[in-house]
């Protein structure tokens, strides 16, 4: 059976420093990988960073390694659309990968460390409902629901910015126990004493991700009934005469690949977003306990 990750080995090459998960020979089993990182020692001998207490492996016995984040996302130019319709199937097998990645990256959570936390259990909901978020879209666009599809962006950025509410607080424990007994995060105060609004959480994934702030406001004409859907319905088919074709449907009518690969693209970019954070918390973890 074919894997679902694109596993290199460290004979042909060895990542950056940005976290990979790693295994002994290619699989899909997330308690045969454990995420880790490449470090080098003061003599220059590298190994993997992969446990608590800064727990380091040699290279072979951990021969095969990939990516936490999915890479690659730049698109190559074309001029007609429908030959995008091969770039769509190959970048949804990218956003597919994150069903695995993110229960890889639940398992790290709760072996990591000496304990669990609130913040654990929080987390472990946000890659819950990413997870469910990305099966959605990825079923709605194979189906040709396109609107309903794109929809699904907008809480999926949900996601990061509910995430990083959690590194915002001055306590993410407190945060995280106020959120689990039914506290809503709008109606929490930061280290600051901003209240952790849409607006307010926007404004501060931006800072980061500056392309967030226009993915939120372009995503709220999916959300919101808006000029987006009526395009989609109507277009005119003579101007002199004025007459126009009206289209009711479920399915797409007018869309492009180039606009599914754009989204596509936008929740593997969220997604990475959300994988790459919670990594950091992994590694606080396991050096802090």
């Amino acid at each position: 059976m074919e894997n679902t990750f694109a596993w290199y080995t460290i004979d042909q090459e060895l990542p950056d420093h940005r976290a990979v998960m790693l295994c002994s020979e290619p699989t899909d089993d997330i308690l045969l990988i454990n995420i880790g990182a490449l470090v080098t020692n003061e003599f220059g001998i590298k190994g993997w960073f992969i446990g608590n207490e800064s727990l380091v492996v040699t290279l072979p016995s951990k021969r095969y390694w990939t990516y936490v984040e999915e890479t690659g996302l730049a698109v190559v130019s074309v001029s007609e659309d429908e030959k995008l319709l091969p770039m769509i199937n190959h970048f949804i097998g990218k956003l597919r990968r994150f069903e695995k990645k993110f229960q890889v990256l639940g398992a790290e959570i709760m072996k990591s460390g000496k304990g669990i936390y609130p913040l654990d259990l929080y987390i472990i909901g946000i890659l819950t409902r990413a997870s469910s978020l990305i099966y959605g879209f990825e079923t709605l666009i194979n189906t040709a629901n396109f609107f309903s599809a794109a929809h699904l962006v907008r809480p999926h950025l949900d996601n990061y910015f509910r995430l990083l509410a959690g590194w915002l607080v001055s306590d993410p424990h407190e945060f995280s126990n106020k959120v689990l007994s039914g506290h809503p995060v709008r109606k929490i105060k930061d280290k600051s004493g901003k209240l952790l609004t849409d607006a307010y959480l926007k404004e501060k994934a931006a800072e980061g991700f500056p392309w967030m702030k226009d993915v939120y406001e372009e995503t709220s004409g999916f959300v919101h009934f808006s000029n987006k859907h009526i395009l989609n319905a109507t277009s005119i088919s003579n101007k002199d005469d004025r007459t126009f074709n009206s289209y009711i449907g479920k399915s797409d009518h007018q869309v492009s690949n180039q606009s599914k690969l754009e989204a596509i693209i936008c929740m593997i970019d969220i997604s990475n977003c959300i994988a790459n954070r919670v990594t950091g918390w992994i590694e606080t973890k396991r050096m802090n306990g």
